[in-house]
């Protein structure tokens, strides 16, 4: 294998393996490194399937998932309309990072709330409580931040934010 494919292969796998811990399918990360590693913008179907030699089913089922939090999106080839031709959704990645941060918003709220409850018989649990808060304002202000200025397009024309 030339070593170009074998590092874009590398890669596709390594996106597998990472976002599998993002409770992500393998199958649908390595679907992901597909996109990231090719020139092309579209891949049928038959395409994702036979370049990462993986079954019609599980082909299927990664698209689907990553067809509903809107990381792949699809359109229809313009020669033949029943062609669905898939593509990275950029706009939903870019949505994918403020919902995560979102998230993280509602847990360092949720903790100011739970702390409050609390009484002082578990100090451990609620320094790390605490620390936790602190640690979500700086870093979310900070992420927040940088998402604004490196993605100001984007966010500006689908008022993702």
């Amino acid at each position: 294998m030339e070593t170009k494919e074998k590092l874009k292969k590398e890669i596709t796998d390594s996106f597998g393996e990472l976002l599998s811990n993002d409770n992500y399918p393998p199958i649908a990360g390595r679907i992901l490194g597909l996109f990231y590693t090719s020139d092309q913008k579209y891949f049928t179907f038959e395409e994702i399937k036979t370049a990462l030699n993986i079954s019609k089913s599980a082909t299927s089922k990664a698209l689907s998932f990553l067809n509903q939090i809107n990381e792949v999106a699809y359109t229809y080839d313009e020669h033949n309309k029943r062609l669905r031709l898939f593509y990275l959704n950029i706009e939903g990645l870019v949505k994918r990072i403020s919902t995560v941060l979102e998230a993280y918003k509602l847990q360092s709220k949720l903790f100011e709330q739970v702390l409050n409850l609390r009484n002082d018989d578990n100090s451990t649990l609620n320094n790390y409580i605490e620390k936790s808060i602190l640690f979500s304002e700086d870093v979310l202000g900070f992420v927040q931040q940088k998402l604004e200025f490196h993605f100001e397009d984007i966010l500006k024309d689908k008022i993702i934010l």
